[in-house]
């Protein structure tokens, strides 16, 4: 069997959610948004219960993929699944965690899942086009003591604007994330966070896209640490215009895919 992403492979603990379970998601994650309500069915219908036809329905045919161990396009979308099917389901996973976050035509899930007896912290990107999924990111990173779990805040704060925090992040990536101007970090952290609570052990920090919702910025960069890229997710919770939670997923960025899509 062809070597497949933990990512994908880690969503194969969903098809344990009861149709109840599904209708318990928090309220706050605004299912009057298509794209996001979208993506949480993709998530129940295809990863968990492997339904083929409703993959065929939402995969755009010309389906970007940039996870390194999936063919891209519809067709090889629809043979990884078909190899999902026949792989055997967890007898007792745990309940996965998931936050969901939307902004225009990208909506991306930051989740943690057990798979194999090991903890591990995902970041999927999604990009809807006409109402078809188009193109999908992603990486994984297991959990040890030194990374910080998924678990957290959920909730959206409507009090918070997008575009303000957005800015905010932005400013922050570029002045201490990319130029390294480590005084400049308390006029955007709270008291709760420090500077090594984000992994500045890297050479290159390349900023690729930014998405917001509310009190959540997501932003996909790329970085080089002692000559190794990796794609690079964090994640941050603002409230009253500081930084005041934050998640970071990375993954090593293989030599060799089998499609020219790279990583980001």
């Amino acid at each position: 069997m062809k070597k497949i992403s933990l990512a994908f492979c880690m969503i194969l603990m969903i098809s344990c959610k009861t149709n109840s379970e599904k209708n318990n998601i928090k309220t706050d994650l605004k299912m009057k948004d298509s794209n996001k309500q979208l993506i949480i069915d993709f998530y129940f219908k295809v990863f968990g219960q492997v339904n083929e036809q409703f993959a065929d329905l939402v995969i755009a045919d010309n389906y970007i993929q940039h996870n390194p161990m999936v063919k891209t396009g519809k067709t090889g979308f629809m043979e990884f699944l078909a190899m999902l099917k026949q792989m055997p389901k967890p007898e007792n996973p745990k309940k996965p965690f998931m936050r969901f976050i939307s902004e225009d035509n990208f909506v991306a899930v930051h989740s943690q899942i057990e798979f194999m007896g090991k903890e591990n912290a995902v970041v999927d990107l999604y990009r809807i086009e006409n109402g078809l999924i188009s193109e999908h990111w992603d990486a994984s990173q297991e959990i040890v003591d030194s990374i910080p779990k998924v678990a957290g805040t959920v909730e959206f704060d409507t009090q918070e604007k997008s575009s303000v925090n957005k800015k905010i992040v932005a400013d922050f990536v570029k002045q201490v994330m990319i130029e390294k101007q480590i005084n400049r970090t308390k006029d955007y952290l709270a008291d709760n966070l420090t500077i090594s609570d984000f992994r500045m052990d890297y050479e290159n920090f390349q900023l690729h896209r930014l998405i917001g919702e509310e009190n959540f910025v997501l932003t996909q960069s790329e970085i080089n640490v002692k000559g190794t890229q990796f794609a690079r997710y964090d994640i941050y919770r603002l409230a009253n215009q500081l930084i005041v939670e934050h998640w970071t997923v990375k993954q090593l960025i293989p030599e060799k895919m089998v499609h020219p899509n790279g990583m980001i």
